[in-house]
């Protein structure tokens, strides 16, 4: 079973509801994730909920479940289209909008991610190789952050790599 530090996620623990339903628990926890990301709460929430139910869903089904106007779903469901984790899709026959869980949607951001690591890694010691000899402590805080971002990148890189095998997935280049 899952568990969570007490003094560190309190603030999480105290989203579960009195209830103790896992769905609702999940979709506000992710709620307070992406809070604590800098993304709106709506948009973890609305993350959550087709993290767990997939989709498609309208706009009125969604601000239903949310209890949330269908103005906010339309902005934080843009948001999330837009970075890659949902996805909006017709109906034949329908003229709403409605969303659904991009499949494998975090594994496309966290490829944006490595590769946003891997320029960082370049550019930080290209800059330091730029840099006159006089400004060495300049040169040793880029060369530092670079080499911070190129293990993070070898680091994710190699989950990536791992979860591909454990789910018996190839990678489409």
């Amino acid at each position: 079973m899952f568990s969570l530090d007490k003094t560190i996620c309190s603030n999480y623990l105290s989203a579960m509801t009195e209830k103790n339903d896992p769905v609702q628990d999940f979709i506000e926890m992710m709620g307070l994730r992406f809070q604590d990301q800098q993304m709106p709460r709506i948009a973890g929430r609305l993350f959550g909920l087709l993290l767990l139910e997939g989709g498609p869903f309208s706009f009125g089904e969604l601000a239903d479940r949310l209890q949330v106007s269908r103005g906010s779903i339309s902005s934080n469901a843009r948001l999330l289209d837009d970075i890659g984790l949902i996805e909006r899709v017709a109906k034949p026959g329908d003229r709403q909008d409605y969303y659904r869980i991009v499949p494998d949607g975090f594994v496309s951001l966290f490829r944006k991610q490595l590769a946003k690591l891997r320029w960082s890694d370049e550019y930080y010691r290209d800059m330091a190789e730029r840099l006159p000899a006089h400004m060495g402590e300049a040169k040793r805080r880029l060369i530092a952050t670079a080499t911070y971002a190129r293990k993070a990148a070898d680091g994710l890189e190699s989950g990536l790599a791992e979860a591909d095998a454990l789910l018996g997935k190839q990678e489409i280049a």
